[in-house]
C-alpha cells in the first residue's frame, strides 16, 4: 500500500502521521509493518483511521517518516497467534523483544517452546514516552521508575508443525536484539538475531502464546 505523508506529530512516543492513498490502509492495530522509503525499517500499527495512522517504530525512523512510502504487512499477532489478545491486553502493544531474555527453550519432534522474560522497557514503553524501542541496550529514565516499581512479566511460546530448524544451544545468557516473525506462503517464519545466546530461525505452522507476571 502506497501513501504519501501529509503531516508528521510525536505524541508520547507515537507517531501520528496524516496520509493521503488509494484508500483505507488494510491493516488492523498491532499489525507489524515493513515500510519502504530511502530504506526499509519496522512498524507496528496502533491505531488505522481514514486519514491518519499512528505508527510504533524506532525514533532513529523518524527523519524517513516523509514523501511518499509503501507499508507492507509483515506479520499480524492478533491475526496469527493465539493468545496475542492476552498479551496486548497486560502490556498495551505487542512487543518487539528488544533485550529481553530466553530463559527457557525446549526442542520436541515437531514443535518447539520459547520462554521469554520481558525486560523493564519492554514493559514500560507504552506508558512513557521517553522509552522507545531501541538498536542500543535501553536504560531507566533516571528518578521516575526502578525496578521494583515494574511488574515482572514472561511469555511462553508454542511454534508448532516446525521445520527447517537451525537454531543455536541455549547457553547460560541468552538476549534477544530482534525476534522477527513473516510470513513466507503458508508458514511463518521466526527469526531470532541475539545479542548473546540462542540464535537461529525456523518455520512453523501455528504459534501459541501465554503470559504469566512473575
Amino acid at each position: 500500500m502506497i501513501m504519501q505523508v501529509q503531516h508528521v506529530e510525536k505524541k508520547d512516543g507515537l507517531y501520528h502521521i496524516q496520509y493521503i492513498a488509494g484508500g483505507p490502509l488494510p491493516f488492523d492495530p498491532h499489525d507489524v509493518v515493513l515500510i519502504r522509503s530511502a530504506h526499509y525499517f519496522i512498524g507496528s500499527i496502533m491505531e488505522v483511521h481514514p486519514s491518519y495512522v499512528v505508527l510504533l517504530t524506532h525514533a532513529d525512523h523518524e527523519p524517513h517518516l516523509a514523501g511518499t512510502l509503501e507499508l507492507e504487512l509483515a506479520f499480524s499477532p492478533t491475526v496469527s497467534i493465539l493468545g496475542a489478545e492476552a498479551i496486548i491486553e497486560k502490556l498495551g502493544y505487542f512487543p518487539p523483544f528488544h533485550y529481553d531474555r530466553i530463559t527457557d527453550a525446549s526442542l520436541n519432534s515437531g514443535n518447539i517452546s520459547l520462554t521469554i522474560e520481558l525486560s523493564a522497557t519492554t514493559v514500560l514503553v507504552p506508558q512513557s514516552a521517553d522509552l522507545t524501542p531501541s538498536d542500543v541496550a535501553p536504560l531507566l529514565p533516571e528518578g521516575i521508575f526502578t525496578e521494583t516499581d515494574i511488574p515482572r512479566y514472561a511469555i511462553t511460546f508454542i511454534f508448532d508443525q516446525t521445520t527447517d530448524v537451525g537454531l543455536t544451544p541455549l547457553e547460560s545468557e541468552n538476549i534477544i536484539l530482534q525476534l522477527d516473525f513473516r510470513y513466507e506462503d503458508t508458514d511463518m517464519v521466526i527469526d531470532i538475531d541475539a545479542l548473546r545466546g540462542l540464535s537461529g530461525s525456523f518455520l512453523c505452522g501455528g504459534i501459541r502464546a501465554e503470559i504469566v507476571q512473575l
